[in-house]
């Protein structure tokens, strides 16, 4: 295995065990997530997920109608996965970036919160994608942008940093404060696009969020309550339109399989 397949592993295997508390500021987003996979995916087709983490989607997505296969770089986050899913899917140990591994042509994929910002070499990513989807297909995946207008004001504010990690395409990821040794990348749409053009066709992009602060400056704690969802009505009306879904915090793309 790649020395950078290593780092992700043993960064994932860490964060497991408290994923899912750390991460309930992103119940907002994951809501919106889960709407757009429910929209793309239908009840009896087979899925397969990359980068499944805890399991939050994939359960979500079984008691939608669907099958689903559960891939991570991680064994710790499959471990807890299978509290989640129980026996009512197959769980894999694999990286992304060996996805061809399947023999098989699944009816669709998805991908999370950030996985695709995990791979090196995006290209031949789509590329194995597209070998193991049957024609017509969706793949539905969300990442963070590296063009997020909202960080040129929390940056001067001096709220967040990610305009440096940003603006130098990659930054080391952190965990409660402290930096690890593990890299994620920022890539924009049109990045995006150029990667996944020779196997894929783009057929709606969403921004997940534009108009809402991002999920780590945990919004649904520091706004009242009816300002947060006033908020909310006016993203879900506005985030699959021009410039909102290019520039937004994170993106989410539904791919069609050429």
């Amino acid at each position: 295995m790649k020395k950078e397949f290593v780092k992700h592993r043993f960064f994932w295997d860490l964060y497991a065990p408290i994923y899912d508390e750390n991460r309930k500021h992103e119940e907002y987003l994951r809501n919106t997530n889960l709407n757009i996979l429910k929209t793309y995916f239908h009840p009896g087709q087979t899925l397969i997920e990359i980068g499944c983490g805890t399991g939050i989607e994939a359960e979500e997505m079984i008691k939608h109608g669907c099958k689903v296969i559960l891939t991570d770089v991680s064994f710790e986050m499959l471990k807890v996965a299978r509290t989640k899913v129980g026996s009512n899917a197959q769980l894999i140990n694999l990286p992304a970036e060996y996805i061809d591994s399947f023999k098989t042509k699944f009816d669709g994929a998805y991908s999370s919160f950030g996985v695709l910002n995990c791979i090196t070499d995006v290209s031949s990513f789509f590329q194995k994608l597209h070998s193991i989807l049957k024609p017509g297909s969706l793949f539905v995946a969300s990442f963070i942008n590296r063009w997020y207008w909202g960080d040129f004001i929390f940056f001067p504010l001096g709220i967040t940093n990610y305009l440096k990690k940003r603006l130098k395409g990659w930054g080391y990821i952190t965990l409660d404060g402290k930096e690890y040794n593990v890299i994620a990348r920022f890539y924009s749409l049109n990045d995006i696009k150029k990667f996944s053009k020779d196997y894929f066709t783009i057929k709606k992009i969403y921004a997940l969020p534009f108009l809402l602060p991002p999920a780590y400056l945990k919004p649904q704690e520091r706004l009242p309550k009816g300002f947060f969802k006033l908020l909310q009505k006016i993203e879900n009306l506005i985030n699959p339109y021009f410039p909102f879904n290019y520039l937004a915090e994170r993106i989410i793309v539904i791919f069609q399989r050429s």
